[in-house]
């Protein structure tokens, strides 16, 4: 639980208020860090004070975790790579279990450096005896991130394997993710499987029924298997959706995967109506 917990939060500034117990460590350069921590988590992420306090926080305790991964956030958000990844890199090496999952989500979300992510989430897989927890944004399992980094580098066998697993298990377990039809319909869609793909669509739609993505992959979906009506009635509730009434997916960082814009679905309707 507490991997969980640290992987749902990282990001979010906001809830990072919340007080460490530092009581938890039984040694001094520990609890020291983990005091520095607390304070530093109390100023704006990336501010002076706070990455000032986790200077002292490794100071005190070189491998401190907690205090590498947050301490690495602001350059992520930054766009400075190249320190964020000696941060996390340490992150991972004090601690796998608890950081190969935020380093391969990044490696996903934010670099799409999809190799290095699947081996990050393989790892933290067999570590965890296929549980590996979830994305930092909360919106994935990460055996979906192993999917869709293995549908990226082409191999379409594999992602389904993932993808099957997951959403079975999500199934029984009744806890479906919000895209997890979606991404595996749009797979199923890139390998011509259109009836299977429209089925998983079909059930995004029960899951999240104003999302402007999922009917625009339907169009196509239909556009592809010669029905130009259900594709334009589809192709124009995209829009509809996307411009006024629904949703669509965004991020302020870095494109969603299978993320659909305007000109997407204008495109595909103008396709339809010939």
């Amino acid at each position: 639980m507490k991997k969980y917990l640290l992987i749902l939060i990282w990001l979010s500034e906001g809830m990072l208020k919340a007080q460490t117990n530092c009581n938890i460590y039984t040694d001094k350069p520990h609890q020291v860090a983990c005091q520095y921590y607390t304070d530093a988590i109390q100023y704006p992420q990336g501010s002076k004070n706070s990455q000032q306090l986790f200077i002292y926080s490794l100071q005190a305790c070189a491998t401190f975790g907690p205090t590498l991964c947050e301490m690495s956030v602001p350059y992520l958000k930054r766009g400075d790579f190249y320190t964020w990844k000696i941060l996390m890199d340490k992150a991972v090496q004090a601690d796998p279990g608890e950081y190969l999952g935020v380093r391969g989500w990044c490696y996903f979300k934010f670099l799409k450096d999809y190799k290095n992510c699947y081996a990050d989430l393989y790892r933290l897989y067999k570590l965890t005896k296929g549980v590996p927890g979830y994305t930092g944004d909360g919106d994935y399992d990460l055996r979906m991130v192993m999917a869709m980094a293995q549908r990226e580098m082409g191999n379409n066998k594999l992602a389904m394997h993932y993808f099957n697993e997951c959403i079975d298990d999500h199934e029984r377990k009744k806890v479906l993710g919000l895209y997890d039809y979606l991404h595996r319909g749009v797979t199923l869609l890139n390998m011509k499987k259109y009836t299977s793909a429209l089925a998983d669509l079909k059930l995004e739609v029960n899951k999240y029924p104003k999302l402007a993505d999922t009917y625009y992959y339907i169009g196509l979906t239909y556009l592809v298997m010669h029905n130009k009506i259900n594709a334009v009635k589809s192709l124009k509730y995209a829009r509809e959706l996307y411009i006024g009434t629904g949703y669509h997916r965004a991020d302020p960082y870095k494109e969603e995967p299978d993320q659909v814009y305007l000109l997407d679905i204008t495109g595909a309707l103008a396709k339809a109506k010939r």
